[in-house]
C-alpha cells in the first residue's frame, strides 16, 4: 500500500461547511478521502445530502455526493484529522465538541481568519493543533452551492515550527483541494494574513463593496496601508517575524514609516499604492466574508481581526487608532446602528491623503 493510499484511509472530519469548507470538502471527496461533514446549518445539511456539493473553481464546475450532519452527537467512531472550518467565533466550541471524537494521535487544523490557534490549543493541547491559513476566497451562494472566487494556496504549520510526518500527510491531503505549503513559522504567516484580513475583510464589511471597488480609490488605499502598519507594529512588539503572504507579498512593504497623516506622494508611497492596486486587481471579485456574515445577520469575526490587533496593541502599549475605530464601527453595524456604506469611512479618511 502506498503512502497516498494509507493517507486516504484516514477518517477526516470537516467541522463547518461555509465557502472555504465546501471548496476543501469537494477537493478531498473527489480525491477519494473518507470525509464526514458536520455543519450547524440544517439548510446546508439538507442541500448537500440531497444534491451533493455543487462547486465552481477556476479549474471547473462539478457536483459530488457527501453525507453531512447537523449535530456532532450524530457521529460514530473516531477520526484521525478534524478540519475546523467554521467562523473564528465558533472555533473554541468546535474544539470542545470534537475532542471525544479524535483518536489518540488525532489532531485538528484551524482554518479560520484571525488568530484562534492558541485558544484552540488551550483546549486540546498544542501538540494536537496544526495552524493553517487560506490564501484564496470562496463564497457560499446558497446552501450547497460554492464558488472559489480567487486562486491561492493554503499554508499549514506545526505550532513548534517542526516539519512533521503528519504535516506532510496533511499537505498531501489538502493539495487535492488547492496547492498547500508547510511553514516553519506559522505564527509569522498567520499574523501576515491577519494584516491582510484586517484590510480586506473589514473594509469590505464597512463599505459593502468588493475588493476591486475598495482599492480603486487612493484615499481608501491610504487607509488600508495605515491598517496594515498598525498590525506590523503590534506583531513586532510581540516578537513575531512576519512571513510573506503567498510567498511574495512582504507586509513590511506596506508599512508607513512616515507620519501616517503626512501628505504627498513620495516614490515609496507610490510603490505601496501600486502594490495595493495589484492586490485589488488580482482579487477584484473577492467579497468580504465579514460582509457575508452581516448580510446573513450573523455575528462577525471582528474581535479576532482588527479587535484582536487593538487588544494586543493595548497590552503592549502600541497605539492602534484605525483598527480600534473599525472594530467599533463593525459592532455598530452588527447592532443595526449603521449599514455598510462608503460613507462609514468619511471620518477615518479625514486627515489622510488625499482629503
Amino acid at each position: 500500500m502506498t503512502d497516498l493510499q494509507k493517507n486516504k484511509k484516514q477518517r477526516v472530519l470537516l467541522m463547518g461547511c461555509g465557502g472555504v469548507g465546501g471548496v476543501i470538502a469537494a477537493g478531498l471527496l473527489r480525491a477519494g478521502y473518507d470525509l464526514t461533514i458536520v455543519t450547524r446549518n440544517s439548510e446546508i445539511t439538507h442541500a448537500v445530502n440531497t444534491y451533493g456539493l455543487r462547486v465552481t473553481t477556476p479549474g471547473g464546475k462539478w457536483s459530488i455526493p457527501v453525507t453531512a450532519y447537523t449535530n456532532v452527537n450524530e457521529l460514530k467512531g473516531q477520526f484521525d484529522t478534524a478540519l475546523l472550518a467554521m467562523k473564528a467565533i465558533d472555533a473554541e466550541k468546535a474544539a470542545r465538541d470534537v475532542l471525544e471524537y479524535l483518536r489518540e494521535e488525532g489532531y485538528v487544523v484551524t482554518l479560520q481568519n484571525g488568530l484562534v490557534v492558541d485558544a484552540v490549543a488551550a483546549i486540546l493541547s498544542r501538540w494536537r493543533v496544526i495552524g493553517a491559513l487560506v490564501g484564496w476566497g470562496a463564497t457560499l451562494h446558497k446552501p450547497g452551492v460554492y464558488e472559489m472566487t480567487s486562486a491561492g494556496e493554503i499554508v499549514i504549520g506545526e505550532l513548534n515550527s517542526q516539519v512533521t510526518s503528519r504535516a506532510q500527510q496533511l499537505k498531501t491531503m489538502l493539495d487535492t483541494a488547492t496547492p498547500t505549503t508547510i511553514s516553519t513559522n506559522i505564527y509569522g504567516a498567520l499574523w501576515s494574513k491577519l494584516a491582510i484580513n484586517c484590510v480586506i475583510t473589514t473594509l469590505g464589511a464597512v463599505t459593502g463593496q468588493l475588493l476591486g471597488q475598495i482599492l480603486r480609490h487612493p484615499a481608501t488605499r491610504r487607509l488600508a496601508l495605515s491598517i496594515a502598519s498598525e498590525v506590523v507594529d503590534v506583531a513586532e512588539a510581540r516578537g513575531i517575524l512576519l512571513q510573506p503572504v503567498g510567498g511574495t507579498l512582504d507586509i513590511h512593504r506596506l508599512y508607513l514609516h512616515c507620519n501616517r497623516r503626512a501628505r504627498g506622494f513620495g516614490f515609496d508611497l507610490l510603490l505601496k499604492h501600486a502594490i495595493m492596486l495589484t492586490v485589488g486587481l488580482k482579487f477584484r471579485r473577492l467579497k468580504s466574508s465579514m460582509l457575508q456574515s452581516i448580510e446573513r445577520r450573523r455575528p462577525t469575526e471582528i474581535d479576532f481581526l482588527n479587535g484582536y490587533v487593538a487588544k494586543c496593541g493595548m497590552e503592549k502599549g502600541i497605539m492602534t487608532p484605525v483598527n480600534a475605530a473599525l472594530t467599533k464601527m463593525v459592532h455598530e453595524i452588527e447592532a443595526g446602528e449603521r449599514t455598510p456604506s462608503t460613507n462609514n469611512l468619511k471620518g477615518l479618511l479625514q486627515g489622510y491623503w488625499p482629503p
